[in-house]
């Protein structure tokens, strides 16, 4: 069988004026997975990134240390789903329609400190989320989860249709197209996808083994490459 190695990627810039580019520990993760590829021989035949600036920042320092990794093609189809838009620019509209919310977001907005910034926010995200995986909040022109999970699907299928046998495959995207790929393989409900998708660390590998239209789960989340646990970061 093929495999699709899925790599989420390195620690993005959360809270700075642009999310999208890897932050200093970001880079160190990625490097680390790099010398890990290159210290055991890794091989792939073909490497694909989603559009993002941080999908590409984390190949090419991978490729710091692993210079053999093959050239990078983008699929655009994996790039993130856009939950982040209802809760920048829609949240206190949403507040009002599900009054529940009002508290994380008055509890990120008093929030002090980095760490304590980070708690909040991932709170009030994953509710905001939960609303949006389950269809029961407005959409604001954001795509639906069954839109963006047919999105990343047609990214997948793009690659499981290609020729050859024992192909590897190595992807770096974000946590939500690896949480489409959970779906696809498990075929579990999506709120159980969703809720895998915030146990994904950044810079892990999950692994799916295919052939043909089979399409299933071997690894998920493995950090091996990370032995110093400081550099474990879920954002």
């Amino acid at each position: 069988m093929s495999t699709i190695v899925f790599v989420r990627h390195g620690q993005a810039s959360l809270f700075a004026e642009d999310y999208d580019n890897l932050s200093e520990a970001g880079h160190l993760q990625a490097k680390e997975l790099g010398r890990y590829i290159h210290r055991y021989g890794l091989s792939f035949d073909e490497l694909y990134i989603g559009p993002r600036r941080r999908h590409a920042q984390t190949v090419q320092a991978l490729r710091e240390q692993a210079p053999h990794l093959p050239d990078a093609a983008v699929i655009s189809e994996f790039d993130e789903h856009h939950v982040d838009h209802l809760v920048s620019s829609h949240l206190d509209a949403l507040c009002e329609r599900f009054p529940e919310l009002t508290a994380r977001r008055n509890a990120f907005h008093a929030a002090a400190g980095m760490r304590d910034r980070q708690r909040a926010f991932a709170r009030l995200f994953e509710a905001v989320a939960d609303l949006w995986v389950t269809g029961t909040c407005p959409l604001f022109g954001v795509e639906s989860w069954s839109d963006f999970c047919q999105r990343v699907n047609s990214g997948i299928d793009r690659i499981l249709s290609q020729k050859g046998r024992g192909r590897r495959v190595l992807v770096s995207a974000s946590a939500g197209t690896i949480v489409a790929a959970l779906h696809r393989a498990l075929d579990c409900p999506e709120t159980v996808a969703l809720g895998l998708g915030w146990r994904i660390w950044n810079c892990s590998l999950t692994q799916f083994a295919f052939s043909g239209k089979r399409f299933t789960l071997d690894t998920f989340n493995s950090m091996a490459h990370l032995e110093d646990r400081s550099l474990w970061t879920y954002r």
